[in-house]
């Protein structure tokens, strides 16, 4: 959430024009509620981020003939941000589903004729494998291959630990583990583990104590724990009862291919240090702390969040979904029920998928990597109104939220769409019931906000209501109303000929709407919503009418000035600012 110090921004502004100062290239007037303002253009340009791909290639089997490799094993990372200028299109990640899965994950048959059999019962387990060593109820595989397990285990654990080179499978055929002390599956150590659930079967895996044990200086605090590489595949159902920490936790990288999972975790439902990748699969996650998470922000290439498919209905104490670095999602049903934000990265890339999202507080928040902002070296001169460097406050330059399509809901009690830097929707529907505060926006950037396609409807609060800059390539409508729109009320958007362009009925209180569509041309439109009927003229790219408030295009571009117009008050409903308040130099 942005940190609201441009109130603070307000009162200087305020103190300037008491002086007598004007704006140069700005008329500061007081709106009423017919008053229409089109945003003046700009030549600002925006920063964008050079993607670099970091490959990390896995090591080949030696013995399987369905060898496999990484290749360009991570998405793109940003490099260099902040120190170029771009346009008012973002460039989106340059990864594919052959970059992040191997043919081993995918395809999770075996020769039966090859695998070695595990029988667990209760206290005990039996097997004649070369690679299987028993211990009460402690099961620990110590070679390469395929193990199907099956029966119950109380109180008990299954150990992977074989050499540094070691693929192993553990089909999972009908399994009930329960441990009190530690993690139910515990991979100590392999090059790679891939966790098959059968066709056909149900498996439970639980933890039942209060404290997990250390293994040495291993801190193992996940019902399924693995220090290397783990992926899940398969057909069958997976059902995890994590009652003291985390559900599924991984050091490396954990991915799905398919199966089903039903997880309940007191803290992360799955956890992952490197990445969490998703091609497949149906997710039912219920999280004290976030259902998924990775956490690795100091190598390039690391800590994202990569989803091509699968169905998901998350609950989670604090995030739906977070990413230390990116998320990108493809495709996919996406349902956050309950979150305290839905979806957070670094930066945040939507390419398709139908998302809905859940939040008391920021429901899509690209957060950076790094804070540029600051309130250092501020330039005041009020007689042109240029602001050049600082007054930024928390804006991050290589936050970037990007919307390339989808369907998008948003029902958030803080700001609908924030980045701390920018914000891109290219295609898409998107829909938004923003905060009913005025101190967060259905839409909020550190920097500056574009559209270039898709359909975008936003309500929210006035207060902090914020439009789409000037430099979009697609038309966009601000208006902020004189009273508040109760829960229900419909919104149109009506043309010159009386067709409904666009229209939206309330699921709360707003009264704010910003509306854009390839279907928003230059000419005159009537809005319409209860009592309100009013008329605006659109005569640019962004424009806005209605009531005084909110904060027009955004915070502006790094190094830029306040030359647009300001005549929607602090901001106001006005359109882009022109640059806004500087930023980096």
């Amino acid at each position: 959430m942005r940190k609201k110090g441009a109130y603070l921004i307000s009162t200087i502004l305020i103190a300037a024009m008491l002086t007598g100062c004007g704006a140069a290239d700005g008329t500061v007037s007081n709106n009423t509620n017919n008053t229409v303002v089109s945003a003046a253009e700009t030549d600002d340009d925006i920063l964008e981020d050079d993607y670099e791909e970091a490959d990390e290639e896995e090591s080949n089997d030696s013995e399987d003939t369905d060898t496999e490799t990484d290749e360009g094993d991570s998405v793109s990372e940003d490099s260099d941000s902040g120190s170029e200028e771009g346009n008012a299109s973002s460039e989106t990640s340059q990864t594919s589903d052959d970059d992040e899965f191997t043919d081993r994950d995918v395809d999770y048959s075996y020769d039966e004729s090859e695998a070695i059999e595990i029988i667990l019962n209760k206290d005990s387990a039996s097997s004649d494998g070369a690679g299987v060593t028993i211990d009460g109820s402690t099961v620990t595989i110590s070679q390469e291959g395929i193990y199907v397990i099956s029966g119950s285990l109380e109180d008990g654990q299954i150990i992977v630990d074989a050499d540094d080179t070691a693929k192993v499978q553990l089909v999972l055929n009908g399994v009930d583990i329960t441990c009190s002390y530690s993690a139910a599956i515990y991979v100590r150590n392999a090059d790679k583990t891939f966790i098959t659930l059968a066709d056909g079967t149900e498996n439970t895996l639980s933890d039942t104590g209060s404290a997990y044990t250390a293994d040495g200086d291993e801190n193992v605090d996940g019902v399924i724990y693995s220090k290397d590489d783990i992926t899940f595949n398969g057909s069958g159902y997976l059902t995890i009862e994590a009652g003291y920490n985390h559900g599924i936790v991984g050091n490396d990288d954990v991915k799905f291919t398919g199966g089903t999972y039903s997880i309940n975790a007191t803290n992360k439902g799955v956890k992952a240090n490197d990445s969490i990748r998703i091609k497949d699969g149906t997710y039912i996650i219920n999280s004290g702390d976030d259902a998924l998470h990775t956490s690795n922000y100091e190598e390039d290439g690391k800590g994202y969040i990569y989803i091509v498919g699968g169905s998901f209905q998350l609950a989670a104490g604090d995030d739906g979904i977070h990413a230390e670095k990116e998320l990108i999602i493809n495709d996919g049903t996406i349902d956050v029920s309950q979150s305290v934000e839905g979806l957070e990265g670094a930066t945040i890339e939507i390419n398709g998928g139908d998302i809905s999202v859940n939040a008391s507080d920021d429901g899509l928040n690209a957060t950076g990597t790094s804070t540029s902002g600051s309130m250092d070296s501020v330039e005041m001169d009020f007689g042109d109104m240029k602001f050049g460097g600082g007054m930024m406050m928390d804006a991050v330059a290589d936050a970037e939220l990007t919307i390339n399509g989808g369907t998008i809901y948003v029902n958030a009690g803080g700001d609908g769409l924030d980045s701390n830097g920018y914000l891109y929707i290219n295609d898409g529907i998107v829909t938004v019931d923003g905060p009913t505060n005025d101190g967060n926006g259905a839409l909020d950037t550190g920097y500056t906000a574009y559209v270039n396609g898709g359909s975008v409807i936003l309500v929210g609060s006035s207060g902090m209501a914020e439009s789409f800059s000037a430099d979009s390539e697609q038309y966009s409508i601000l208006y902020n109303f004189s009273n508040t729109l109760s829960e229900g009320t419909e919104i149109e958007l009506i043309d010159e000929s009386g067709n409904v362009v666009m229209s939206y009925t309330l699921n709360k209180t707003a009264n704010s709407v910003l509306l854009s569509s390839p279907d928003i041309k230059e000419g005159t439109y009537t809005i319409k919503a209860g009592s309100t009927e009013d008329t605006i003229t659109v005569t640019s790219i962004s424009t806005s009418g209605g009531v005084a408030g909110g904060f027009g295009g955004g915070m502006g571009t790094p190094g830029g000035d306040m030359g647009g117009d300001m005549s929607g008050g602090f901001g106001g409903p006005s359109g882009d600012m022109g640059g806004g308040f500087g930023g980096p130099q």
